[in-house]
């Protein structure tokens, strides 16, 4: 049984949250499958899923099985995910096509009317893969029923610069705020929505979204603009998160290194995605934790009161406290590290000319073993080595989260972010003065 009530007097609403991450999303089912059937076993089996890029993939393939025993709905997933393989992605790099992309690329810089690269590879398998993977009407099927209350893609919209939300669900769809930049929408999920959340510019190249009409248009990767969607996951209405990540959450404070010579693709790229598609879910979980002690935890008339005053004068919610397990790598850089290690033992030297693909864009890449290389290839490495072994360390490290968190929620800054407990005393005061401002300043 749920071991407490929310604030409706209700079994807690339990959530997932699965970021974008290519390849890596093998780390999050290995992480699932301690989590699942223990939630399964507490009787708080997550009624909403939320997920961006492959974790959207994750996402809807949980959905189409949550009807399942939480053991069998995740045995599936990580049959599917040992059994996948590049040409189950993308098409070959190597080969008649590449020159053909080269001539694009020449043609793009030029301007040469009619010729377009819209993306360096080419996702085509990745359409026949979801829907072999996913039962789409047992998905609708669990929605309808109530066996899950809501599924969540985000995906980023290139019309109107900013996330779209699109949200299968039988209950009402959260309202889209002009101060949001997330907008919400009610779908009938599909592939395409997706394989544009699973969009990564540049790498591969936008998806046409058709249904529902009003947001028609071209998508990329929602992790551009919200990687970690835990705020659509809250404005479902879910009281406990699940959150799966590739970095550590808790702030590391490492020397800085020098790199020898001029920065390569490689560094460039990598920090890149480290910004857009890393670093966004620390910052979200961490403005959620703040907000537990900051707010929630407050006591009396003060900071409580003028945030929940301030929050119903802007037609919101009062904050609520929400509980929250997460699961990411002990070190930065660990996920690079195992991908740099699967490369040299599979791909490098005379083997990789039987596989030229990874060799090609490990050169691409600039070439050498380095976290940079290793981070990229983190995403783009569809090998069976690589994923055993994320599937066996995303196990690990959710098996060490329960080892720090036996009643596997939480809910302390302190705890898991190192939030000053002195620093959110003065944060509350200059927040209730704040907010206390602003709502006499409205008319």
């Amino acid at each position: 049984m749920p071991s407490s009530y929310n604030h409706r007097g209700a079994p807690p609403r339990v959530a997932l949250v699965l970021p974008g991450g290519g390849a890596r999303g093998a780390y999050e089912v290995g992480a699932l499958s301690v989590l699942l059937p223990l939630l399964e076993e507490r009787g708080e089996r997550p009624v909403i899923l939320c997920g961006t890029s492959v974790g959207a993939i994750n996402a809807t393939a949980l959905g189409a099985t949550a009807d399942r025993p939480a053991a069998e709905a995740v045995a599936s997933l990580i049959e599917h995910w040992r059994g996948l393989r590049k040409a189950d992605v993308i098409r070959p790099v190597v080969g008649l096509g590449l020159p053909l992309t080269a001539l694009r690329m020449l043609g793009e810089a030029l301007e040469v009317p009619g010729v377009r690269l819209a993306g360096l590879l080419d996702p085509a398998p990745l359409r026949r893969s979801l829907n072999r993977w996913i039962d789409w009407d047992a998905l609708h099927r669990n929605v309808r029923t109530g066996v899950i209350e809501a599924a969540c893609v985000v995906a980023t919209s290139l019309d109107r610069a900013g996330p779209v939300a699109f949200v299968d669900s039988v209950g009402r769809v959260p309202a889209s705020r002009a101060a949001d930049s997330l907008q919400y929408v009610p779908a009938r999920l599909g592939d395409e929505h997706v394989r544009a959340s699973a969009a990564i510019p540049v790498l591969f190249p936008p998806v046409e979204i058709a249904h529902p009409a009003a947001l028609a248009g071209y998508y990329v990767d929602g992790g551009t603009r919200l990687n970690s969607p835990v705020a659509p996951a809250l404005a479902l209405g879910a009281d406990r998160v699940v959150v799966i990540g590739f970095q550590p959450f808790r702030a590391q404070v490492e020397p800085p290194t020098k790199a020898n010579g001029s920065p390569r693709l490689a560094d460039v790229a990598a920090n890149i995605i480290d910004g857009l598609l890393v670093d966004q879910v620390a910052d979200d979980l961490r403005r959620l934790a703040t907000i537990n002690s900051f707010v929630v935890d407050a006591h009396g008339p003060g900071p409580r009161g003028a945030a929940d005053a301030y929050r119903a004068a802007r037609g919101r919610k009062p904050y609520r406290r929400i509980s929250y397990a997460l699961v990411a790598p002990e070190r930065r850089g660990e996920l690079a590290a195992v991908a740099d290690e699967v490369f040299d033992d599979r791909y490098a030297g005379l083997q990789g000319w039987l596989r030229p693909d990874y060799p090609f864009m490990s050169r691409l890449l600039g070439g050498g073993r380095s976290p940079s290389r290793g981070e990229l290839l983190s995403f783009l490495l569809f090998d069976e080595d690589h994923i055993d072994r994320l599937i066996e360390l995303g196990r690990a490290d959710a098996r060490r989260w329960l080892d720090r968190h036996p009643s596997l929620w939480c809910s302390d800054a302190a705890h898991d972010f190192d939030i000053d407990a002195t620093a959110v005393a003065s944060l509350r005061e200059r927040e209730a003065l704040d907010e206390w401002r602003n709502l006499r300043r409205r008319p």
